[in-house]
């Protein structure tokens, strides 16, 4: 029945196994760079569903087949053994989606996944050197081929544990821990690919007997190359193409499924112990036409397997099928960001009309948002983004009750935490007509798209961006938050009053990152204290996946190598209650705060964060990382709304809580009173198309206007003109031991304008 409904091939199984990489890869490779992740755990636990249920099919016709053909034995053993390896995969990955979607936590090194995985490792060196020693038998391998095998895989590994042994931190139980973890993956990889390069090299000889296991031995390639990519990144600092390994353990899967398909149709049912005395050419024959041979019995026998195995291959189908479904609808309802993607609709945008009731009989005007909902900065942008919502259902509600002749249009775009993406979004939205854009929210992608707004006339209104450097009278940018100068005098007093008076600094060298760092050290010059050189890292714009946050801890070692030198030198000098280190980032906290515990030197000072760090939810979902904060202190600032006892401030703020369901940053209010101003703006301006008027009247109310925040009034450089800083600690949860919150610790007021 197969037979007929299939015509498989060796061609058509090979062009029908690069289709389907193309297509599942197509889903990571195309994905935003924080989806990325999540793409990845799916598409990789559909894939190893799909060749772990293949895998134990084959089990399961051995069982059925070794009643008619009890010489089958062997065969059935290494194909157990290579069913419970690749199910132990799946379990893997299975938990380390868990870690990255579910729980949205960084795993631990090691974890259950990695036994998992690792433990495989000893049934599939079972399947695949019983296979070898069955074809070495049958037809007689060269042993020079074996020889250079071995040595080529020695030469793999010893390179690759050099290389980990450099970058590893061998000072601490959990960092020689993690280097056996790390690698522990390589060893075991050489140790397959052995027998797997002696069976590609060979394949020639019998390419219908071969065809199942060039697969698998394929796909043990591609799952070493996975697991070396890391030195690839290090050597190249590209750590953005981390995520190229999810496409070779993709990739990997369907490989070994493509091998395993082959084999049930035209290995399992109709091997005999005499076929090896007859070529492949008269096997296959044999398989595709049967004549003669065959008694009715076996004919009768055959259809019932052929049966059996069309129900199991379309269950399996269905297995794949509900997974992917299950896929979609947490890409589609899960959240805005992955949505925006698994749609392929072009620029990631989310639209928020006025109500029909509201919009009846008004002029529609569109103000844009320029917002990071994915990448290093998503939890910023989502607060922000609730914020804005709400502010146009309360904004239109408003312009209905006083009959105004417009309703405010909101569309929100994604930056993606990337300056580059951010000036494409802002371009698509000029192509809108929009000429008043909220954001973008991080003072990197404000850079990065400042000139192109000034040239266009499109007025630019930021709820967070900070970098003093920014500040430009004249130009088309608002920033109603102050700027970094008031939050580097905030922090700069408090690491004063705690005795600290060597500062060094821990910072992404963005724009964002570089200003605060040299406001922050004129402030403490100025006090009288001294600032480090410090160390700088290369900002990444998103999340690595899962499977591969050993490979993450690694990369963040060697930033942190230099810092705990950079410390250790202060220390001796000073002592360690006078140094404190100085962390600007943003969400790339908390791997970093869990790979420095490797280094005892960063554990003995404290630790004092910025804006970019405070309440980040997954600084507490950490369990490791929240401890480091709690050890170090970790007091973080951030913009303080003038009265948070304010009943409307309370009220929105608890729905943007509702939304996010997180305590939200300032921020998020800020965005809330932006999207005021900016609508009183194209209230009284009628959607001018006169920048200037627009300008002067956006700063005339930002002057006058009271929101939740306070009053917004602006400096010459269009800035905030006032701002006071909460500061906030991460603390030990009282309902749980092992649980983390975020606590309001104090308040600085500021005395510049």
């Amino acid at each position: 029945m197969i037979c007929d409904i299939i015509r498989l091939t060796r061609k058509s199984l090979f062009v029908g196994l690069v289709l389907a990489i193309i297509i599942s890869d197509s889903f990571i490779y195309f994905a935003q760079i924080q989806t990325k992740a999540f793409y990845s755990s799916w598409i990789i636990s559909i894939n190893a569903s799909t060749a772990a249920g293949l895998a134990i099919f084959v089990v399961y016709r051995h069982m059925q087949q070794r009643r008619h053909n009890p010489q089958d034995h062997h065969h059935s053993k290494s194909h157990v053994a290579l069913a419970i390896g690749l199910s132990l995969w799946l379990c893997a990955d299975l938990i380390w989606a868990t870690y990255e979607i579910v729980l949205e936590i960084v795993p631990p090194v090691p974890s259950a996944a990695d036994f998992a995985w690792l433990s495989a490792y000893g049934f599939l060196a079972y399947y695949l050197y019983s296979t070898y020693i069955e074809f070495h038998n049958r037809f007689n391998f060269n042993k020079k081929v074996l020889v250079a095998s071995i040595i080529g895989c020695g030469i793999f590994l010893t390179y690759i544990i050099a290389l980990t042994t450099n970058l590893s931190v061998l000072s601490s139980p959990r960092g020689i821990a993690m280097f056996a973890v790390i690698v522990a993956y390589p060893i075991m990889d050489a140790v397959l690919m052995v027998p797997a390069i002696v069976i590609l090299v060979n394949f020639r000889k019998e390419p219908l007997w071969f065809t199942p296991w060039i697969c698998e031995s394929l796909g043990l390639f591609l799952i070493a190359i996975s697991d070396s990519w890391f030195a690839v990144v290090v050597l190249t600092s590209i750590v953005e193409q981390f995520w190229l390994s999810a496409i070779f353990f993709a990739a990997h899967y369907l490989v070994i499924a493509a091998g395993l398909l082959w084999y049930v149709k035209f290995l399992l049912t109709h091997s005999q112990p005499s076929d090896k005395h007859r070529t492949s050419e008269q096997i296959e024959t044999s398989i595709i036409s049967p004549r003669g041979g065959y008694t009715d019995k076996h004919n009768t026998q055959e259809k019932n397997h052929k049966r059996i195995s069309y129900i199991a291959l379309t269950a399996i189908a269905a297995i794949v099928a509900i997974a992917v479904s299950i896929g979609v609808y947490f890409s589609l309802y899960s959240s805005p960001s992955l949505s925006s993607f698994f749609l392929f609709s072009g620029p990631s945008s989310e639209v928020i009309l006025p109500a029909p009731a509201t919009a009846f009989k008004q002029q529609t005007v569109t103000i844009g948002a320029l917002i990071p909902m994915t990448g290093i900065s998503s939890s910023l942008g989502e607060s922000e983004g609730a914020g804005l919502k709400i502010a146009t259902k309360d904004i239109n509600e408003y312009l209905s009750k006083t009959h105004s002749s417009i309703g405010i249009k909101l569309v929100i775009e994604d930056s993606q935490s990337n300056p580059s993406v951010s000036l494409e979004r802002l371009k698509h939205l000029a192509t809108e007509g929009v000429k008043i854009v909220i954001g973008p929210a991080t003072s990197a992608a404000v850079q990065g798209v400042k000139n192109y707004a000034d040239k266009n006339g499109i007025v630019l209104i930021s709820p967070s961006s900070t970098a003093p450097s920014l500040a430009i009278a004249g130009d088309n940018l608002f920033r109603f938050v102050p700027d970094d100068r008031h939050q580097a005098q905030a922090i700069s007093k408090m690491m004063w009053n705690d005795g600290i008076r060597v500062v060094v600094p821990f910072w992404r060298t963005d724009v964002y990152g570089n200003d605060l760092v040299k406001a922050t050290k004129q402030s403490i010059q100025g006090l009288g204290g001294r600032v480090d050189d410090g160390v700088g890292y290369i900002p990444n714009t998103g999340d690595f996946a899962a499977s591969l946050n050993r490979i993450n801890f690694i990369v963040w070692d060697q930033d942190l190598k230099a810092l705990d030198s950079k410390v250790n030198q202060a220390i001796s000098q000073y002592g360690k209650d006078r140094v404190g280190v100085y962390f600007v980032g943003l969400d790339e906290v908390a791997p970093i705060f869990i790979q420095a515990q490797n280094h005892p030197t960063l554990s003995k000072v404290k630790w004092y964060g910025s804006d970019g760090s405070t309440l980040n939810n997954k600084l507490i979902k950490n369990t490791d990382a929240a401890a480091f904060a709690v050890k170090t202190g970790f007091p973080t600032p951030i913009y303080a709304v003038e009265n948070d006892n304010d009943e409307r401030f309370k009220h929105v703020e608890a729905q943007i809580y509702e939304q996010i369901g997180r305590m939200p940053r300032s921020y998020a209010s800020v965005a809330y009173d932006i999207l005021w101003v900016a609508a009183l703006a194209e209230n009284n301006t009628k959607a001018t198309p006169d920048i200037n008027y627009l300008k002067n009247t956006i700063a005339k109310i930002a002057d006058s206007y009271n929101g939740i925040t306070g009053k917004t009034t602006l400096n010459q450089f269009g800035d905030r003109k006032y701002g006071d800083y909460d500061f906030w600690a991460i603390r030990n949860s009282e309902s749980t031991h092992d649980s983390f919150i975020w606590k309001r610790i104090g308040k600085y007021m500021s005395n510049i304008s």
